[in-house]
Formats: C-alpha cells, structure tokens, sequence
C-alpha cells in the first residue's frame, strides 16, 4: 500500500528532493546509450553535481566517447576561479518548448581548464513543481573570475 504524501509549498525544501548525482561511470554510459548533451547537462546540473577530475578521469571519459561539451561542465562544476573574465554570451534563438511545463535555461560559458567552451540554451524539466531557475553568471573576485548560481529555487 502506498502512504499518502503531501507537500507544504510553503517549506524550502525542494520537491520532490533531487535525485543522486550521476557518478562517472553513469555519465559514461548515458553517452554510450546515445543521450543527447543537453540530458546528460540537465542531469547533472539538477543534482547539483560537482566534480573533481584529476587527468586519468579526463581521459577515461574522453576515451569513453563522452563529449567535450558534457566533460567542459563537468570540470565546470568545481568552480573554479578564472584569470580571465568569459566572453560574451552567445546570441541563440529559442525554439518552441517540447511541453508546457519546460522551463528555458540560458546558455553559459564554462571553463574547461584552458579555455572557455559555450554551453548552449536549452529547455529543462524542473526539477519540482513551481521551481524558478537562477541562472549562471560569472562575477570577479579579488582572485579572479567565478562561477555564480546555476541551480533551481
């Protein structure tokens, strides 16, 4: 039997809470199975993942046909701080929602270790009902540039 639950939308606490964060091997068989980029992005980016990859992580990710794309946020997640400030963002064109619950997450530029890479737009499900996304913005600090916000309220 199934216990009724209810949620109090006044509580902070997100609902449903964030699932586990996908591990290395999960993200390398996502990219095997074919799952596009921006899944493989919106997953790890609504657990709040962070990584710390260390060279031999890099390569066996590389090797295991992940794409740059999904590697560059990967790294991108430790935030670290930057010497130099990101370009410009982008200019992209938003195409129509695949459902009316879609919420459009702004592209993003993130540091790959040596340069910046465009992480493109893309439409997400939100994690919970009436989440609102913070998008990412690049602030300086008094050793460089850092990543700010980029996960949902």
């Amino acid at each position: 039997m199934q216990a009724d639950v209810t949620h109090d939308e006044t509580s902070e606490e997100p609902w449903p809470p964030p699932g586990p964060p996908p591990s290395i091997n999960d993200i390398k068989a996502m990219a095997k199975s074919g799952v596009s980029d921006d899944v493989i992005i919106g997953n790890i980016d609504s657990t709040h993942a962070v990584y710390n990859l260390d060279a031999n992580a890099l390569i066996d990710l590389n090797n295991a046909g992940v794409s740059q794309k999904v590697i560059a946020y990967m790294v991108n997640t430790a935030n670290p701080v930057v010497a130099q400030a990101p370009p410009a963002p982008q200019p992209e064109t938003v195409v129509v929602a695949p459902g009316p619950d879609y919420v459009w997450v702004d592209g993003t530029w993130a540091w790959n270790g040596g340069n910046w890479v465009w992480i493109g737009g893309r439409w997400v499900m939100p994690p919970y009902p009436h989440a609102v996304w913070v998008g990412v913005r690049w602030e300086r600090g008094p050793h460089g540039w850092h990543r700010v916000g980029g996960d949902w309220r």
